[in-house]
């Protein structure tokens, strides 16, 4: 038999459905003649006739309708392979990512739910931690962090920057006088990180570039940055936050902006992984993904 065998049985079955060769021709995207021709070969190789016709229509002959029923066959296999040739090619597992808790939610769980999006067949578990996460001690596939980026056995790629900012809530601010240089934070009560100390120091930088830095007496310390955030909006003192951090809580008046010439540090969220040889293929996913999702420059090969 000849290799075009089961393209023919395809279009004897395709001949069946459509009840002609003009409509099957259509159907195929094909001219008639084509279709007629198929028609021949399978006549020849077959040694009988397939069709007759009953007016303008044809119908298929006893041996017709038995070539037509194995060509049917080929087209749902056909079908079935292509559907498991997608279902294969479909990104499918799991990625464990380790995130900062709560401090980097405006950036990372929108990109989160497009990449989810973008790829159903991939589930996520999120695992929030403030500290640097170890990928291979916590079992983490890649993860993202907001600055104090060390050397280590990973990559880390650079995915967005924003603004360190003073931040405070309005019933604070009510009960301290005028803040209007940086000065005027000496004295006041600040919601600071554990790992910076009870009195860390920051460099603050005017919309002219002048810098001042002041030291500040932690009032509460913690090792969460979603609970500073809720620190500052409860009242308990003013705060250092990313701008990214704090948005909704600046649009909706629960925290207010201090000194908005000034910026206090530029943080950057920064996604973490595995070298290439250690990389799997969701994790390459991923990467491209938060690359594309905030215009950062491309990963290397």
């Amino acid at each position: 038999m000849s290799s075009d065998f089961p393209q023919r049985l395809l279009v004897l079955a395709e001949v069946a459905a459509a009840g002609g060769i003009a409509p099957a021709a259509r159907r195929l995207g094909v001219v008639p003649s084509a279709v007629s021709h198929h028609i021949a070969a399978l006549e020849h190789a077959i040694g009988a006739k397939l069709l007759r016709r009953v007016g303008r229509s044809v119908v298929l002959t006893a041996v017709g309708e038995e070539l037509a029923a194995h060509g049917r066959a080929i087209a749902r296999e056909v079908e079935a392979a292509a559907i498991a040739a997608r279902a294969e090619e479909e990104p499918r597992g799991h990625l464990r990512i380790g995130m900062p808790s709560g401090i980097a939610d405006a950036l990372v769980i929108p990109l989160l739910a497009a990449f989810l999006d973008t790829y159903p067949g991939l589930t996520v578990e999120a695992v929030a931690t403030d500290g640097l996460a170890d990928l291979g001690t916590e079992r983490l596939d890649a993860a993202f962090r907001i600055g104090g980026i060390e050397g280590g056995a990973f990559v880390a790629r650079r995915l967005v920057e924003g603004t360190d900012i003073f931040v405070a809530a309005p019933a604070l601010l009510r009960r301290l006088p005028p803040i209007t240089a940086p000065a005027d934070l000496h004295g006041l009560p600040l919601i600071g990180f554990a790992a910076f100390g009870r009195r860390p120091s920051f460099l603050l930088e005017d919309a002219a570039g002048g810098r001042t830095e002041i030291e500040l007496d932690c009032r509460v310390t913690t090792t969460s940055g979603l609970a500073i955030r809720h620190w500052a909006v409860a009242g308990a003192g003013i705060a250092r936050m990313p701008d990214f951090a704090v948005r909704d809580e600046l649009s909706d008046g629960r925290l207010v902006r201090l000194l908005p010439r000034h910026s206090a540090g530029r943080p950057a969220l920064f996604l973490l992984y595995m070298p290439e040889r250690l990389r799997p293929a969701n994790v390459r996913r991923l990467v491209a993904f938060s690359l594309g999702h905030f215009g950062a420059a491309p990963a290397a090969p």
